[in-house]
């Protein structure tokens, strides 16, 4: 009876834990401090745990800074639309004030997934 009481305890703790989310912001310069001035970009918790927090970038961005952090999850940054054309650059969500910049050689990101294990 202990086991089944416990096994309810955790699922309620779990159940009403504080959904976590990622915001980060772009921008199409990467001369610019911390990516700023640029756009917000939050996907929360549900978003991120159906796999559905991608995007496509209009215009193509250069510059990526994490503002709101998520453990063990990660920005993939994609040169094509739609996530495609293989992955470019991926930058983890677990640390805020992380920052990743495209160099001018190298094409602008023109999709994002941000994806946990």
């Amino acid at each position: 009876m202990k086991f089944f009481t416990l096994s309810a305890l955790v699922a309620v703790a779990i159940a009403h834990q504080t959904l976590a989310q990622v915001t980060f912001v772009v921008s199409p310069s990467n001369t610019n401090t911390d990516c700023d001035p640029g756009t917000a970009i939050s996907c929360s918790q549900d978003t991120i745990t159906a796999d559905a927090c991608k995007g496509n970038f209009t215009p193509g961005q250069r510059c990526l800074h994490i503002a709101a952090t998520h453990p063990d999850c990660h920005v993939s940054l994609y040169t094509e639309d739609n996530q495609q054309g293989g992955v470019q650059a991926r930058l983890s969500t677990a640390s805020g004030g992380s920052i990743i910049e495209a160099s001018d050689d190298e094409a602008a990101w023109l999709s994002y997934g941000i994806f946990c294990p």
